[in-house]
């Protein structure tokens, strides 16, 4: 199966069959662990032989079969009767390269080579487009995403492309940093798009994202940190990781609009009380709740700042005080997508490399679990009563 590449002895390509986690139905659930045919490594490609992977919010909706990336499932496998191999958080060791690469790295990348312990950066990007060639590779209008449009990292292999694979020291990113260095990426992109040094920072969600940010904007220097959430087992990891003030919040019922506007101006008030004597300057809006994103907007103080990176389910979103919020408040909104190639990673490499910040990473997961057992990791995570899910793949 190898296309004259360098290879160690025994990888994948000597194989015909691996394990692997796919997506075999549009419906909800739909997951099995299955025998499937191990990956040939493309000549600008490099094959990994996966050692951990992470659940996330994106595999949370292909699980439940909602938002946009069923579409573009659907899409991309002829509505899946082609399935899909899922997952885009992993790491593992490089067992061959594709006859293309000869150690030399490609827009920032690293020269990769046999043996190297890599993470995997999920989003695959043209180079070519317009933003492309004006270096925002992380918002490429032709990208592709591992485990959505192409199959993913849960399973015993991958090839990826070589320009994806990120080197790790294994001598100092132990295996269950090194599988959530992507979505961490997530966090250093959003937390350090504007300097939080001082800021009053507000995060409403303390989801994985969110409570990677409080990480990553007590490691720039913010001066308070807030985290919101629903849930007060995830309310106790946000403190653990440097939130200053935690406040837990009831869900309105979703189909009374008085109980959800009250409930938003109370969350509002508590927030602003809370931040005092400061204002919230900078607010992560990670959850993707309609209600949520509203609140952001009503939080923020005059001139602050929104960074806004959850994924609500559906398409449309309504922000009920628009021009009093956002125009006449001076509100800059931000989206959030991906990691910026490659000024994330090497950001995310400095961070890692702290003591300090790797013991809060392991403090975010929760749960490691063998590959096999990924419908209980998913019910978990889908309870929120989880950090981060790490799947680890059993050998013989």
């Amino acid at each position: 199966m190898g296309l004259s590449g360098t290879r160690f002895p025994h990888s994948a390509t000597d194989k015909d069959s691996m394990k692997a986690i796919r997506k075999v139905a549009p419906r909800p659930g739909a997951l099995e662990w299955a025998d499937v045919e191990a990956p040939p490594c493309g000549p600008s490609e490099v094959l990994v032989r996966v050692r951990a992977a992470s659940l996330c919010g994106t595999d949370a909706h292909i699980y439940n079969w909602d938002g946009s990336v069923r579409d573009m499932i659907l899409a991309t496998t002829d509505r899946l009767r082609r399935p899909r191999i899922i997952g885009h958080e992993f790491c593992g060791e490089v067992v061959e390269l594709g006859r293309e690469v000869r150690g030399v790295g490609e827009r920032g990348a690293e020269a990769i080579r046999l043996g190297d312990f890599v993470s995997a950066e999920s989003h695959i990007v043209c180079g070519e487009c317009y933003q492309c060639r004006r270096g925002q590779f992380h918002v490429c209008t032709r990208e592709k995403i591992i485990g959505v449009h192409r199959d993913g990292g849960f399973a015993e292999y991958i090839a990826i492309p070589a320009s994806c694979a990120w080197i790790n020291d294994p001598s100092v990113v132990p295996v269950e940093v090194a599988c959530i260095e992507e979505p961490f990426g997530n966090a250093v992109h959003a937390a350090t798009e504007y300097d939080p040094r001082g800021q009053c920072v507000v995060i409403i969600g303390a989801g994985p994202i969110g409570l990677f940010s409080i990480i990553v904007a007590e490691a720039f220097g913010a001066e308070r940190i807030l985290a919101i959430d629903t849930t007060a087992f995830r309310l106790d990891l946000a403190a653990r990781v440097g939130a200053h003030t935690t406040l837990l919040t009831t869900p309105a019922p979703p189909g009374d609009a008085g109980a959800r506007a009250f409930e938003r101006e109370r969350i509002v008030g508590l927030i602003r009380d809370a931040a005092a004597p400061y204002e919230p300057d900078l607010v992560f809006e990670m959850s993707g709740h309609p209600d949520a994103i509203d609140t952001a907007l009503r939080a923020v103080r005059r001139g602050g700042k929104v960074i806004l990176f959850g994924l609500p389910k559906q398409s449309a979103v309504t922000f009920e005080r628009y021009a009093d919020d956002v125009i006449f408040g001076g509100v800059t909104l931000k989206g959030i997508i991906g990691r910026k190639l490659y000024d994330t990673w090497k950001r995310t490499r400095e961070l890692v490399s702290r003591p300090e910040v790797r013991s809060k990473i392991r403090a975010v997961i929760t749960h490691t679990l063998p590959f096999e057992r990924f419908e209980e990791a998913f019910q978990k995570m889908l309870a929120r009563e989880t950090g981060k899910v790490v799947l680890r793949v059993s050998r013989d």
